[in-house]
């Protein structure tokens, strides 16, 4: 009986063990996998953390941190995009059987995503089609960008400046400044007319968020874009 017990109590240790070392790893994995499908990512690392570890079966994590590199978001790719979360609880089922990554509640969950030049130009390019050759500058005042755009079947030097801003929940390039130059036309100053001739350019609706995030803060600076979402407070 005693050798029985004592096989038993070996058996336990190394299944504690395997938990332990095993399962954070195996979940991390799988959590990697489905946050790179859903955000079309170039990559995707996450680390997660709970203790003890056996209790992410059922979906408890105490840490979560993931990186991903050019995630789609709406309509614009974010150069990175860092998501961190303190009890967070995840949906197991959904997980592993539907592949679907779901929270069903987190004490803190928040979303720092870098939008660069290059991914403002390439959103700008593709989702305005008047504009051609499109260049982009950022700096914390403004957002500058050079393109040519065809007016009375002419081409013209465009030049136009605004600010990436959140507008009810949505993230939006918008228009503060439009100049054309042309040969014709000679320089024209057409200051607050962008919304009526371009309008402005949705880069992210809320239901494009991840995980049900909101967007709380905007900060342009020097290149880039800095974008801040955060797990809205629960309803009482």
């Amino acid at each position: 009986m005693r050798k029985i017990l004592v096989a038993v109590g070996v058996l336990l240790v190394i299944l504690a063990v395997m938990v332990e070392g095993v399962l954070p790893t195996v979940i991390s994995s799988t959590l990697e996998r489905r946050i790179g499908d859903r955000l079309a990512a170039q990559d995707a690392q996450v680390s997660i953390n709970s203790s003890p570890s056996f209790v992410m079966l059922l979906g408890q994590v105490d840490t979560l941190h993931a990186v991903t590199h050019q995630a789609k978001v709406g309509q614009v790719y974010v150069k990175e995009l860092t998501l961190e979360g303190k009890a967070v609880h995840i949906d197991m089922a959904s997980l592993l059987d539907d592949e679907q990554f779901k929270l069903t509640r987190a004490e803190k969950l928040t979303l720092q995503g870098i939008i660069d030049e290059e991914n403002l130009r390439e959103v700008l390019s593709r989702r305005v089609d008047k504009l051609e050759n499109v260049q982009v500058k950022i700096t914390p005042e403004r957002v500058l960008v050079t393109a040519e755009v065809k007016v009375m079947g002419r081409m013209s030097q465009a030049e136009l400046a605004g600010q990436v801003v959140d507008d009810a929940g949505s993230l939006y390039f918008r228009m503060e400044h439009l100049s054309l130059k042309n040969s014709r036309l000679g320089k024209l100053k057409l200051d607050g007319l962008f919304g009526d001739v371009f309008g402005d350019v949705l880069l992210a609706g809320p239901d494009k968020i991840p995980l049900g995030m909101r967007v709380t803060e905007v900060k342009q600076l020097d290149g880039s874009i800095s974008v801040k979402a955060e797990l809205p407070p629960a309803e009482n």
